[in-house]
């Protein structure tokens, strides 16, 4: 080493090895969990995405009643497009299980291989993978389709079914009781003999915007129409929700990760700055004589930066290679528990790098650098005298008559007031990000009770094309997007046209054109008010809508807007009379063929439950990293309050006071400030959890507020005196040791 003062890192990490040990720790930690699951999480969003590309997956499909000649299809593919053949058949292989049977798709859709291969001969079948895992089915096992006895000799993933979902009109996946299977040829001639669909998939030759797609289905509608096919079910890629629901979804969980990443990140940089700073107060002798016998305040500021940079590189190196080896199966297992995925392979990830390693290096030694030359700006002289501090005229603080020892606590906590104060905010950012993990499972049973508290009626059904039936509201049903800007993401929001009469949504409607009721959670997510304007855009016709915000609603768990039934209609340009859907407390008797979708109190739990599995999942993960934080920071900085007064109990033990009495004046000085701060530090991290939840669920599809049972103050207000008490037993051990003649000498 050029700098002779690099001789001291050694000593000095020795002489604090507990203080740096507990950085590393807290390093290892963040970036090994954090690293691991971006890796994760990005690789499969780019995986599926790879995926969709290379397996050709479709951009629109139809159904039609008989198979078409050869004649209309290429009428359509004048069209730009290029029409296959994608042909099922349906078979219960139990009482209440579908599996949806495909030949082996060889120009779309095509399917890739997990474990075994694709079926042969006959008796052979191919399974979808998480179908297979939900129903424990392996490579070998033998299966009953039609009094057929099959063998699976392979488990797969398709891209037209990244999300098993039965129907068109079904809101969420259901991989237990519904999958995909790939057999020969020959098999499938024999299962479509008595059950077929024939089902059309195109690709488009050109690139076509939503609206283009949507007007190029119809003009195949059309077509079909005039060649005498009756089609009845059209979608694109996107209106699939087997294609498009699993794209929307992934990456959705990574705001949340990022945001606890960034809270450690400034939890970290705090730390080295106090500490630094407390270095710099023990050593202020030190660093006078070298700065008066030549030493620069930059080969000083350096010096100092020196252990604080390798501990960091030391962390991250550790860090980064758990969180490549250890984590990545952990969370792979989370989300192929949930997904219809492929295949993942593990490799460094550049985004999840910068997130974890390089943006918190740089942070925290630029914050540190900064501390530092501030700090260093004092004169030679007086960090030999150890004069540190400003000179300001102090106010004579009267401590009223009481016991020595209850007016010594009162000064020791007056002279370490701006070290107190560093120990509340550390007390306040370990609590925050404790209470952060312990609130997640009370946020989303609360969520999802809201959900399910948001739908008023039993049934809801949305027509296909109006049908009269008796006993049941009208209403009119529609879903147009507006531009979430906070995440740049088009957000879904369901239209309401109700009777002014409505026996299931008691609303006083806006009686102006373009004017909407609100429900809560639009309103928040979006942060509008009142009197606000905010535009609406149909997707398929690309026709905008500007509409004012006439209040906002109490319904949670949902997001969607309110209006009377004949401004929906004169909004859309529809009849005065129009209608496309029935509200209802009992289960109608209508012809499949005219639903759209059904929509019941059960489903809606469900998607709720679908749409928060994954951070369900993150949970165990999220509490124990908060568990290890929350110790390490409180046992820092509490002992950072000891060591600043390391000289001061070496006085008092040479003028014969005992370890307990100097443990009652320092150690137990601290303690109200501690259960203090834990009082002070509860209301404002949940001002703080609001806020930060807008940002940790930005791509959440839905708005999600912090629901913080009273069990979980008490169990943090517990955690942290228990944490201090266990830290103020181990400190105590540090009085005992505390050497007289080194002390003294220090003073000389």
């Amino acid at each position: 080493m050029r700098n002779p003062l690099h001789k001291t890192l050694k000593k000095e990490f020795k002489q604090n090895i507990a203080r740096y040990l507990s950085i590393m720790i807290i390093l290892v930690v963040m970036i090994s969990a954090v690293s691991g699951f971006l890796t994760v999480a990005y690789g499969y969003k780019d995986a599926l995405k790879e995926n969709q590309i290379s397996s050709h997956v479709e951009d629109g499909q139809f159904i039609v009643t008989n198979k078409m000649n050869q004649k209309t299809i290429d009428e359509i593919q004048k069209k730009s497009l290029q029409i296959y053949e994608n042909f099922y058949s349906e078979q219960d292989i139990k009482e209440d299980t579908t599996l949806r049977l495909f030949k082996n798709r060889d120009y779309v859709n095509q399917a890739t291989l997990h474990t075994g291969r694709l079926p042969e001969n006959d008796q052979e079948i191919a399974l979808d993978r998480l179908f297979a895992l939900k129903n424990n089915y392996e490579v070998g096992t033998t299966i009953r389709i039609d009094h057929y006895s099959v063998t699976i000799v392979g488990l797969i993933s398709v891209p037209d079914y990244s999300a098993l979902i039965e129907k068109s009109n079904d809101l969420m996946m259901d991989p237990i009781h519904f999958g995909i299977g790939i057999v020969d040829d020959k098999s499938f001639d024999y299962y479509s003999e008595s059950n077929i669909n024939y089902q059309y998939s195109y690709i488009n030759t050109t690139s076509l915007s939503e609206k283009q797609n949507y007007d190029q289905l119809n003009d195949i509608k059309d077509i079909c129409q005039q060649n005498g096919y009756q089609m009845t079910q059209m979608l694109t890629a996107e209106m699939n929700q087997c294609i498009s629901f699993l794209p929307n979804d992934m990456g959705s969980d990574i705001p949340m990760i990022q945001t606890l990443l960034y809270i450690m990140v400034v939890i970290l940089a705090f730390i080295f700055v106090v500490i630094s700073q407390t270095i710099i107060e023990e050593q202020a002798p030190v660093i006078g004589t070298l700065l008066s016998n030549g030493y620069t305040k930059r080969e000083i500021v350096h010096h100092y930066m020196m252990l604080p940079m390798l501990i960091s590189l030391t962390a991250s190196l550790i860090g980064n290679i758990i969180g490549y080896t250890l984590f990545p199966p952990v969370f792979s297992n989370m989300y192929n528990n949930s997904y219809c995925l492929p295949p993942l392979t593990i490799h460094f990830m550049l985004e999840a790098f910068l997130s974890t390693t390089v943006i918190p290096f740089v942070f925290m030694m630029v914050v540190l650098y900064i501390m530092l030359n501030y700090k260093l700006r004092i004169s030679p002289l007086r960090l030999l005298r150890r004069d540190l501090r400003q000179h300001k005229k102090r106010k004579y603080i009267y401590l009223k008559n009481k016991s020595f020892i209850k007016r010594f606590q009162k000064r020791i906590i007056i002279q370490n007031k701006g070290t107190y104060v560093m120990l509340f905010f550390g007390i306040f950012f370990a609590s925050f990000i404790f209470i952060f993990g312990f609130m997640m499972t009370p946020s989303i049973d609360h969520y999802l009770e809201n959900v399910e508290r948001s739908i008023h009626a039993d049934y809801q059904y949305i027509l296909k094309a109006p049908i009269e039936i008796k006993d049941a509201e009208k209403a009119t049903v529609t879903t147009l997007e507006t531009n979430y800007h906070q995440a740049d993401l088009d957000l879904d929001v369901t239209f309401y046209g109700i009777s002014e009469k409505s026996q299931y949504y008691q609303l006083d409607l806006p009686s102006q054109k373009n004017h909407i009721i609100m429900s809560y959670d639009l309103g928040h997510k979006l942060n509008l008010q009142e009197g606000d304007s905010v535009r609406f855009t149909n997707p398929y016709t690309e026709k905008n809508y500007d509409l004012i915000v006439d209040r906002i609603n109490e319904d949670k768990g949902v997001l969607a807007a309110f209006m009377s039934q004949e401004l929906c209609n004169e909004l859309l340009s529809e009849d005065h009379n129009y209608f496309n859907a029935y509200l209802s407390n009992r289960k109608l008797n209508i012809n499949e063929q005219y639903i759209l979708s059904t929509i019941t109190k059960d489903d809606m739990t469900k998607i709720g439950e679908q749409m928060t599995t994954t951070f369900a999942q993150l949970i165990p993960i999220m509490t124990s990293v908060s568990l290890v934080i929350y110790f390490v920071v409180i046992y820092i900085l509490t002992k950072l309050v000891l060591d600043r007064n390391t000289l001061y109990m070496s006085f008092l033990k040479v003028m014969g006071y005992e370890n307990k009495e100097i443990k009652k004046i320092y150690l137990q000085a601290t303690t109200p400030i501690v259960v203090i701060s834990l009082f002070i530090s509860l209301p404002l991290c949940i001002i703080g959890l609001n806020q930060l939840l807008l940002f940790a669920f930005m791509q959440f599809a839905g708005y999600m507020e912090a629901y913080i049972p009273y069990y979980l103050y008490g169990m943090v207000f517990i955690v942290g005196l228990t944490t201090y008490y266990i830290v103020n037993f181990v400190l105590t051990k540090q009085i005992q040791r505390i050497d007289l003649g080194e002390s003294l000498k220090d003073m000389e």
